[in-house]
């Protein structure tokens, strides 16, 4: 039997945006009523059931988000997604709380609003389903998750989350990248995400039917990483029992992701260098000379500039590995992106348990915003479990938010009006130009971001980069 489509209501108050959206759902066969007027959202809520609401943030004669929180009264079950032209941390965090599904920037892509389609249809099938299946079919609950888990899964890029302009702007990036097979150096404080990232490229690359390979190269003594990555012949050292493959014979026709590159010490830097240069290596104690048919993705935490100046990181092999560099930003660059990530990791953890909060109360959302994440999102990843783990309410409450998170984000707080952080980061970025005399390198590091970070945040406050001097 086919497939009913979504029923969706789309409400915003530009009729061509609105027809343009319609269209392109309705051409998917999916079930579309619009509106431009907020209390028509709620009237025809009223009348008809729908699985997905979407709505502008500016709907007159009220907004999208008091909109959503009124409909959600109405229709629990339905799916809420806000939209607007720019997803400030004042919005976001009101349509969490509205009850959003998720808030998207203007223009919505196309695969976007099929995705966001899909899904609620599937959700819808699967509430069907459980109101007609009895206690025995129990058992098939966790197959269920595993197939609401698949939804979107099919772009490798589906797993960075993040709908921040910073964020959406990145993951094109990638894309970009992806569609190379040069040598990647990814950049960026720990807890950023260069293994997600590194595979995702994989994902997304001609090379993606063949392996992905990973190495750390800080946990591996000198020798054992030259046998790690090159492999090594039988009776090569003590203990060398058999052949053994290294990373790159095992990454063949694929793509080797090294992790941790600037710890890596002299003598292997060497060998690196020769690979990148002649695509050829030999195992350890080996004479054959075998080719090196890989994509090689690196990164690091470290500054390799200055690792060059201090005569630890060799120069030549660093420009090697430089022809696509992508810095990771920060979890504090972005912190719109929080409330999103938040909740998603909370989903996943609900899923895994099988239960668990729906989300989080109001004071705890204040104090994810305004922690700084010096452990970026591996750090929120890991607290968002522990979260859920600890947490038998409906919702998270801050008192199971650790004591020094607490301490931290409310004396942040203090210094944060709400509803002023662009005006603060404006004001922020102002003072450390001076303070750095114009210099941008300088300026960034003050501000603890990446400099291609700072340019952009200039473009968008208007702050002129020719009129500040350098130095």
């Amino acid at each position: 039997m086919e497939t009913e489509g979504a029923r969706i209501l789309l409400a915003d108050d530009e009729w061509t945006v609105l027809e343009t959206y319609a269209e392109i759902l309705r051409s998917a066969g999916h079930q579309v009523d619009t509106t431009t007027n907020g209390e028509e959202v709620l009237a025809k809520v009223r009348e008809r059931e729908y699985d997905l609401l979407l709505t502008d943030l500016v709907i007159p004669p009220t907004d999208g988000i008091t909109v959503l929180k009124e409909a959600k009264k109405v229709r629990p079950s339905m799916l809420g997604v806000v939209f607007s032209g720019h997803c400030d941390v004042t919005n976001v965090l009101a349509a969490f709380r509205s009850g959003a599904l998720d808030v998207l920037e203007k223009p919505l892509p196309t695969e976007s609003l099929l995705s966001l389609a899909q899904r609620a249809v599937s959700i819808r099938e699967m509430g069907d389903r459980r109101r007609k299946l009895s206690e025995e079919l129990e058992s098939e609950r966790t197959r269920v998750l595993q197939l609401q888990q698949q939804i979107g899964k099919e772009d490798p890029f589906s797993g960075i989350v993040g709908r921040s302009s910073m964020m959406q702007g990145f993951i094109e990036t990638l894309r970009e990248v992806a569609r190379t097979d040069s040598t990647v150096l990814l950049t960026g404080e720990s807890g950023t995400g260069k293994s997600l990232i590194a595979r995702a490229i994989h994902e997304a690359s001609i090379r993606r039917k063949h392996p992905f390979v990973e190495a750390n190269c800080v946990v591996y003594s000198e020798g054992v990483l030259h046998s790690e990555l090159f492999g090594h012949e039988r009776g090569a050292f003590t203990g060398a029992a058999r052949t053994k493959k290294g990373r790159f014979e095992l990454a063949h026709g694929g793509t080797l992701f090294l992790d941790e590159i600037g710890e890596i010490p002299p003598s292997t830097q060497l060998l690196l260098l020769r690979v990148l240069q002649e695509r050829t290596f030999e195992r350890v104690g080996g004479e054959e000379t075998l080719d090196a048919d890989v994509r090689l993705i690196a990164a690091t935490n470290r500054d390799l500039h200055e690792a060059i100046e201090q005569g630890t990181f060799r120069s030549d092999l660093f420009y090697r590995l430089n022809v696509i560099p992508v810095h990771l930003p920060s979890l504090r660059e972005h912190p719109e992106d929080i409330p999103v990530l938040a909740q998603h990791f909370v989903r996943e953890y609900t899923e895994q348990l099988g239960r668990g909060p729906e989300g989080f109360d109001d004071e705890t959302l204040d104090l994810l915003v305004h922690y700084s994440w010096p452990g970026n999102v591996r750090e929120l990843q890991n607290m968002i479990e522990r979260l859920v783990v600890l947490n038998s309410g409906s919702k998270i409450e801050s008192s199971t938010v650790p004591e020094s998170v607490r301490q931290a984000a409310t004396e942040a707080g203090r210094k944060t009006a709400p509803g002023t952080l662009k005006q603060l980061e404006r004001e922020r970025i102002e003072i450390a130009l001076r303070e750095a005399g114009g210099n941008k390198k300088l300026a960034a590091r003050k501000l603890g971001i990446h400099r291609s970070t700072l340019y952009a945040k200039m473009r968008r406050y208007g702050l002129d980069p020719v009129a500040v001097p350098q130095v």
